[in-house]
C-alpha cells in the first residue's frame, strides 16, 4: 500500500512539473506562474508522502534518485531558462535537495519538522513572489535580486498563520515565551528568504527551518534553546548593522553571518560564538590596518554569502556533529580547530600582503606575484601561527588549559599550509596586456567588467571552494585529535549546552 502512495505521489509531482513546463513553453501560461503552480504541488506532494509512506531507507534513497536526475535535468537546460534573471533553474534542484537532507536527519525524529519546512517553502514563498510581482514598490532588497516590502510581508503572513495554526493543534506552544519565540522565528526565515537569490531560498529556509525548529518547538524542544535564541536576536542584529556600515559585509552576507550567529548560540552558547567572532572582528581590523593590494585578490570587501559560508561553514558543521552525534567535546575541539584554520589563513595573507616580500611558491620556492594563491612569506608564516595562537586563546575563556590548547595552534597553522597548496589549483586569468601597471595574473574573472581570459587552474576552484575545504579539513584533524586524546573529557570553565 504504501508503495504504491508512493507512485501516486510521484507520478502525480512528475506530471504537474510536465504540465507546468509544457504550459509555459507554449505560452499558455507565464513561465513564473507556471514554476510558483508547481512549486505549490510539488510541496505539497512531499508533505502528504510524510503522511502515507513510513519513512525508511528505500524511501530515502528513492528520493535521493531524484534529486540526482533533477541535477542532471538542470545542468543539461531540460527546464526551461529563467530569461528575467537570465539563469537556469536551480530552485528546482535546491528543492528537492533540501527534501533529502531533511529526510535524512527528521524523518524519523521529527517527521513534522519536514512537512512544515516544505510547506512553509511551498506555500509561503510562492505566494511571496506572486504578491511581490503584482506590488513591487515599494522595494525590500536584502540581497542581490529585487524583492518587495509586500512580497516579504506575505512570507511572513503566511509562514505565521501556517506555524501557529499547526502547533496550536499540536498544543507545542507551551512554555511562556512561545509566541515571542515563533514572531522571532518566522522574521528570521522572512529575512533569509528575501536576501537569497537564483532560487538559492529553496534549499536555505527549509535547511534552516530544520536545523533550529526541532528545538524550539515541540517534543524534542528546550527552553534553553528558545531563551538563546530570543537573547542573540538584539546582539546579531546590532552585529549585523555595524557590519553593513562599516562595509565588513554586503547586505546579504549580513543576513549570512546573523543566521550563523543565530544557530552557534542558540543551539551552543557563548562557546560557539565568541572565537568565531573574535576571528571576524580581527580580519576586519587587519585589512583595514595593513591595506592590502586588492588589485590580485579574487575576494575583497564586503563579504558576501559565500565567503561568510566558506569560513562558517565548517564550525557550524562541527556543532551539528556534536548535537547529532551527542558529543560535544569533540564538537568544541572540531569548532576551535576550523576556526583557527580560517583565522591562521586570513592573518597569514594579510601580514605578508603588507611586511612580506616575493611570495614564494610553496612547493618548489619560486617566486609568484603578491597575492596569488599557493604562495608564502615568512612574515606570513608568523601571521599565521598568530592567528591560530589568537584563536585557542579564545578557548581558554570557557576551557581549563590542556593539550587542546597546543593541539589547535599547529592545526590551525596546518590549515593555512594546505590553504596555500590547494590555491595553487585555483583558477588565474590573464590581465589585458595594455595595463601595464597589474600584475599579470589574477584571481578575478573580470576586470572592469571585461571577462578575462583562464590561463591557470581549474575554472571551478576559486577561494571560498579552498577556505572551506581547508577549513573542512582542520575539522577533521581536530576530530581526530579529539578522538585519541579526549575520552575522559574537557574542563569546562563555562558550560555550554549538551556539555
Amino acid at each position: 500500500m504504501e508503495s504504491h502512495w508512493f507512485g501516486v505521489l510521484i507520478a502525480a509531482a512528475t506530471t504537474l512539473t510536465a504540465f507546468g513546463e509544457i504550459s509555459a513553453r507554449k505560452g499558455w501560461i507565464s513561465l513564473f506562474n507556471a514554476r510558483k503552480g508547481v512549486h505549490v504541488t510539488v510541496a505539497l506532494c512531499c508533505a502528504l508522502a510524510i503522511k502515507l509512506i513510513p519513512i525508511n531507507n528505500w524511501f530515502i534513497g528513492a528520493v535521493g534518485g531524484i534529486v540526482i536526475l533533477l541535477l542532471y535535468s538542470v545542468s543539461k537546460k531540460w527546464f526551461s531558462i529563467d530569461h528575467i534573471h537570465n539563469r537556469p533553474s536551480w530552485g528546482i534542484f535546491y528543492f528537492g535537495l533540501s527534501y533529502f537532507l531533511l529526510l535524512i536527519f527528521w524523518g524519523h525524529k521529527s517527521p513534522v519538522t519536514v512537512v512544515l519546512a516544505m510547506a512553509v517553502m511551498g506555500l509561503a514563498d510562492a505566494m511571496a513572489a506572486l504578491v511581490g510581482r503584482s506590488f513591487p514598490i515599494p522595494a525590500l532588497k536584502m540581497g542581490n535580486e529585487d524583492k518587495s516590502w509586500a512580497g516579504s510581508s506575505a512570507f511572513f503572513i503566511i509562514s505565521s498563520i501556517l506555524l501557529f495554526g499547526t502547533l496550536h493543534q499540536l498544543n507545542w506552544l507551551n512554555y511562556p515565551m512561545a509566541m515571542l519565540v515563533l514572531f522571532g522565528f518566522v522574521l528570521w526565515l522572512t529575512l533569509i528568504e528575501n536576501s537569497s537569490a537564483n532560487g538559492t531560498d529553496n534549499l536555505s529556509v527549509p535547511l534552516i527551518f530544520g536545523v533550529l525548529f526541532p528545538f524550539l518547538f515541540g517534543p524534542l524542544s528546550q527552553i534553553e534553546v528558545a531563551s538563546r535564541f530570543l537573547e542573540i536576536l538584539p546582539f546579531v542584529a546590532l552585529f549585523g548593522l555595524l557590519s553593513f556600515r562599516s562595509k565588513s559585509l554586503s547586505r546579504s552576507g549580513t543576513i549570512t553571518a546573523i543566521s550563523l550567529g543565530v544557530l552557534l548560540y542558540s543551539l551552543g552558547g557563548w562557546i560557539f560564538v565568541v572565537p568565531i567572532l573574535a576571528f571576524f572582528i580581527s580580519g576586519s581590523v587587519l585589512s583595514r590596518l595593513l591595506q592590502t593590494n586588492e588589485q590580485v585578490l579574487e575576494k575583497t570587501w564586503p563579504r558576501d554569502p559565500l565567503q561568510v559560508i566558506a569560513n562558517g561553514g565548517a564550525p557550524l558543521v562541527a556543532l551539528l556533529f556534536g548535537i547529532f552525534g551527542h558529543n560535544m567535546d569533540w564538537a568544541i575541539i572540531g569548532f576551535l580547530g576550523s576556526v583557527a584554520s580560517a583565522a591562521s589563513d586570513t592573518w597569514s595573507t594579510e601580514w605578508g600582503m603588507r611586511f612580506g616580500g616575493t611570495p614564494r611558491h610553496i612547493l618548489n620556492l619560486s617566486p609568484l606575484k603578491k597575492g596569488l594563491s599557493g604562495g608564502v612569506t615568512l612574515s606570513g608564516f608568523i601571521g599565521a601561527i598568530g592567528g591560530s595562537v589568537f584563536i585557542a586563546s579564545m578557548g581558554l575563556f570557557f576551557l581549563a588549559f590542556g593539550n587542546w590548547f597546543w593541539a589547535i595552534i599547529v592545526i590551525g597553522v596546518f590549515g593555512s599550509v594546505i590553504d596555500s597548496i590547494l590555491g595553487l589549483l585555483q583558477a588565474k586569468y590573464q590581465l589585458p596586456e595594455s595595463d601595464d601597471q597589474a600584475p599579470s595574473l589574477t584571481e578575478k574573472r573580470l576586470w572592469n567588467g571585461i571577462p578575462l581570459k583562464q590561463v591557470k587552474g581549474f575554472k571551478w576552484i576559486g577561494n571560498n571552494f579552498v577556505n572551506f575545504c581547508t577549513s573542512l579539513l582542520a575539522l577533521l584533524a581536530s576530530l581526530l585529535f579529539a578522538a585519541i586524546t579526549c575520552d575522559s573529557g574537557l574542563k569546562y570553565l563555562s558550560e555550554g549546552l549538551f556539555s
